[in-house]
């Protein structure tokens, strides 16, 4: 099956995701990932967490990574639990929060926020 791209080429479906098959025709999965491993459940928690912080405040991505002093391709990451971060990165998001780095590491009440 092939899509059709706005180059009115073909590219088949399946070159995308090669590795990815679902047994329902309409299932949707994440792409494998790039780093070749899951990230761990703590790691998803803390992306899940600044992410719902960062929501939280009506900030964007871009406007977090300037408050912490970091990158807005990398504080997306974070939030996709693709990349593991540094205490010194922790303590950046923390601060950014007004937070302890113990109190980022804690589950997200979202009603509390």
């Amino acid at each position: 099956m092939a899509d059709h791209h706005s180059t009115g080429k073909e590219c088949p479906s399946e070159v995308l995701y090669p590795d990815i098959t679902c047994s329902e025709p309409d299932c949707v999965r994440e792409p494998p990932s790039p780093y070749g491993k899951s990230p761990s459940e703590t790691a998803k928690r803390l992306g899940m967490t600044i992410r719902l912080l960062r929501v939280s405040r009506g900030w964007s991505q871009e406007t977090l990574a300037e408050i912490a002093g970091l990158e807005r391709s990398f504080v997306g990451a974070v939030e996709r639990a693709e990349h593991n971060i540094t205490v010194a990165t922790a303590e950046k998001l923390a601060k950014a929060f007004d937070m302890t780095v113990a109190e980022l590491l804690l589950p997200c009440d979202i009603h509390k926020l």
